[in-house]
């Protein structure tokens, strides 16, 4: 609202805002909700600065009129939201107050910075990306005489009137390589002048963002030689400040490599045939697998979110089709406990056909809302609903409400609802599981697209969970074409592909994935290792992790680009953090891809580089072997034992495989011909048998009469030609072998 007028009886103005507070233009308390009263008995008349301290002011040092905020009582810890507004004839100020929260700490972040600066003797002060002072520890109130109540909020140039403070000062400083200390002057609360030692550096959060700065200080008027000792402080401070983005990208980086192996390998054994029993364990394996790497996107999610760098989508989608969706992925645990569960749509207005938004975000907000409902219901039911609130020619605003008949929350609990890692009791995460993110997370997705939350619970009866979202309406063309690709097996045959990594299981996966699909594959286990094999072949494609011994996966590829390399190198890294495909970029790699693997996003971003390349790569000039044995390593893990077995199994079994073939041929049975085919292609790519890679497959589709009888004739030769000689050469391996 621009303006407000009185018209309303106190006990209306109670009813709707409980603890409103009426202001003349000095900032005199005229009148105070109801609700008030107890904490603020003696405060009418008296000036509201004295008695409650406020969350912000504009840039005139006023309340922020028209924006929602809170303010706090000065002798407590309690919070009361709501919005301020002025009066028609701009006379007096209006705070709408709507709701109050207890155990709020007064300063944002206390125990985590006293945590790690309160006892290392040094003053320390921060503020935020607008010059405002937001946080100091105490030694630097003990040092300059403020406590932190009275400067937070406040300009620290103006307010200590020292230029040390600027934040322009700040920036420009920032430019130059190594921050400077300073030895400057600074007048104490009491007037005190005292000599002081200070160094300032912006702060980064841990997307590299800038969220603002920070100065430590010392007290050097009686001890100057402390000089190094502070340096030393500014080091473990500015070290302290990253220890959250590294824990984040380690734990990223060293769960999701385990976990590559495990999805990818369940999802390469679905493929096979198994027995009832085997699917069982092999779903609850791939149920497991994908239940931990939400647990880690959500951390990863709840960074990106606080540090402002989670990009929302904005494309047209069908609002009901994200509700059928979910119904889809849930109403099969809700059955198996028995639940009733429903969607129920609105009744008077219906949602627009397309609406603009980020559908991906919406579904994983309505997801957790319906899991928690099932989780938390012994008994009775879960339904959706959704209400269309605001309906014009651009917009919708729609509630959408999950309402269940399970275990309830006490009130006192649902002021913690979207706190982190957020759980009633010890016992409910015990026996219903859950890190507590998934409320957090949901609130500020909808938070960031605008909207809000409405909770209603009571203990024993259930739950009623809602969220109201402001969309755009769109047409039929803002939704994107969904294109579903198709690959065949024999989509890479003839291309060379290599897989750096140091990693053994990272190294089987990636090879057994693309192995599927016909190319030659070669490993290198650093990069060290890959720039020899690339001084001697070329490779179609290069996957490059990023954390390895000897040579990152970075400064190898700033390596080969510095040799003048213009091949496609692919980031293949179990590092998901915020910023990492920047750097991946930045250091001349092509593109990049997270583990755990997707084998369908593996192969086409693959395809898609490929297809940008002319035609297959051009070989080195000195001639390449026959065939290849690492195939057959990477998949026995190195066992060179095995390796004997299979290429023993390989030249006793191969001269048959070719007599049934040639009959087959000459009885002009082209399906058996077909068959035969197929049964030799894998054969064929996993020894890396590259003339005969593109031949096999030709004679493979030969029942779709593409091939002549005569160039069918000269491929069958050429494939008994080439395996005889491989048999041969590999019978001398074998003597060779059982000779050591």
């Amino acid at each position: 609202m621009n303006g407000f007028s009185l018209s309303l009886e106190p006990a209306q103005l109670n009813r709707l805002f409980p603890y409103f507070i009426l202001l003349d233009s000095d900032m005199k308390i005229l009148h105070i909700g109801d609700k008030l009263k107890d904490l603020c008995k003696d405060c009418l008349n008296e000036n509201l600065y004295d008695h409650f301290e406020l969350e912000e002011l504009n840039e005139d040092g006023q309340p922020p009129v028209g924006k929602s905020s809170y303010i706090r009582p000065r002798h407590g810890n309690e919070q009361i939201s709501g919005s301020w507004e002025k009066s028609a004839d701009q006379s007096s100020l209006f705070f709408a107050g709507l709701n109050y929260t207890t155990d709020i700490l007064p300063i944002p972040n206390t125990y985590h910075f006293d945590l790690i600066l309160g006892n290392m003797g040094f003053g320390f002060i921060e503020m935020d990306a607008e010059g405002r002072i937001r946080y100091a520890n105490s030694r630097f109130c003990d040092m300059s005489g403020y406590d932190l109540t009275s400067i937070r909020n406040q300009m620290p140039d103006l307010l200590f009137n020292n230029d040390f403070f600027l934040k322009d000062a700040v920036r420009q400083e920032s430019e130059d390589k190594d921050a400077e200390l300073h030895e400057i002057v600074f007048t104490d609360a009491q007037g005190n002048q005292r000599l002081w030692l200070a160094g300032r550096a912006v702060n980064y959060n841990e997307s590299n963002q800038n969220i603002g700065w920070a100065s430590i200080c010392f007290d050097v008027s009686e001890h100057k030689n402390f000089e190094q000792e502070l340096i030393t402080a500014k080091k473990d401070a500015e070290r302290a400040a990253s220890i959250k983005a590294m824990f984040l990208a380690n734990m990223s980086h060293e769960i999701r490599t385990p976990m590559n192996a495990i999805i990818s390998m369940a999802n390469l054994l679905s493929k096979t045939t198994l027995t009832d029993e085997q699917d069982y364990y092999l779903q609850t394996v791939q149920t497991a697998s994908k239940s931990l790497l939400v647990i880690i996107d959500d951390i990863l999610d709840l960074s990106k979110i606080d540090a402002g760098k989670l990009n929302l989508e904005h494309i047209g989608f069908s609002l009901p089709m994200v509700f059928s969706e979910v119904m889809q992925v849930i109403t099969h645990k809700a059955v198996k406990r028995g639940l009733e569960i429903d969607y129920i749509p609105p009744k008077d207005i219906e949602i627009s056909s397309v609406l603009i938004g980020d559908p991906y975000r919406i579904t994983q907000v309505v997801l957790n809302l319906m899991t928690n409902a099932i989780k938390f219901t012994e008994k009775g039911s879960v339904l959706l609903t959704a209400t269309v609130l605001e309906d014009n020619e651009t917009h919708q605003e729609i509630e959408v409400l999950v309402k269940d008949t399970g275990i309830g929350m006490d009130p006192e609990f649902l002021s913690r609802l979207f706190d982190n890692f957020s759980q009633e009791y010890e016992s409910v995460t015990r026996k219903y599981g859950g890190t507590g993110l998934g409320m957090s997370i949901s609130q500020k997705l909808v938070a960031q697209m605008g909207g809000y939350f409405n909770v209603k619970s009571q203990k024993g009866l259930g739950s009623e969970i809602s969220f109201v979202i402001k969309l755009e309406k769109g047409k039929t063309a803002d939704i994107p074409a969904e294109t579903k690709v198709v690959h065949n097996e024999d989509l890479f045959a003839g291309r060379r592909i290599l897989i750096v990594d140091d990693n053994e299981m990272n190294r089987l996966v990636a090879s057994t994935v693309l192995l599927g699909y016909g190319p030659q594959v070669m490993i290198a286990d650093n990069g060290a290792i890959a720039l020899d094999m690339l001084d001697e072949e070329v490779y179609d494609i290069i996957l490059m992790d990023i954390q390895m011994p000897v040579l990152n996966g970075y400064d190898t590829t700033k390596a080969l680009r510095a040799r003048g390399y213009t091949g496609v190198i692919i980031a293949l890294t179990a590092s998901a953090i915020e910023g990492e495909r920047e750097k991946c970029l930045a250091s001349g790699m092509d593109d990049y891809i997270t583990k755990p693997i997707n084998e369908e996003l593996l192969i086409s971003v693959i395809d898609k580089w490929i297809q940008k390349k002319a035609g297959p790569v051009v070989a080195p000039v000195n001639d390449l072997p026959l065939y290849s044995l690492d195939g057959l390593r990477v998949i026995s893990k190195g066992r060179e034992d095995f390796v004997t077995k299979m290429i023993e199994m390989f030249c006793g079994q191969m001269p048959d495989s070719l007599n049934q073939l040639n009959q087959a041929h000459n009885e002009g049975d082209l399906e058996q011909v077909s068959k035969l085919a197929h049964k030799l292609k894998s054969t064929i790519d996993h020894l890396a048998i590259l003339p005969l890679q593109r031949t096999i497959r030709e004679i493979e589709a030969v029942d779709e009469g593409h091939v002549s009888a005569a160039n069918l004739a000269e491929m069958i030769k050429e494939v008994n030609d080439v395996l005889n000689q491989v048999i041969a050469e590999l019978t001398e391996e074998i003597a060779v072998r059982n000779n050591q």
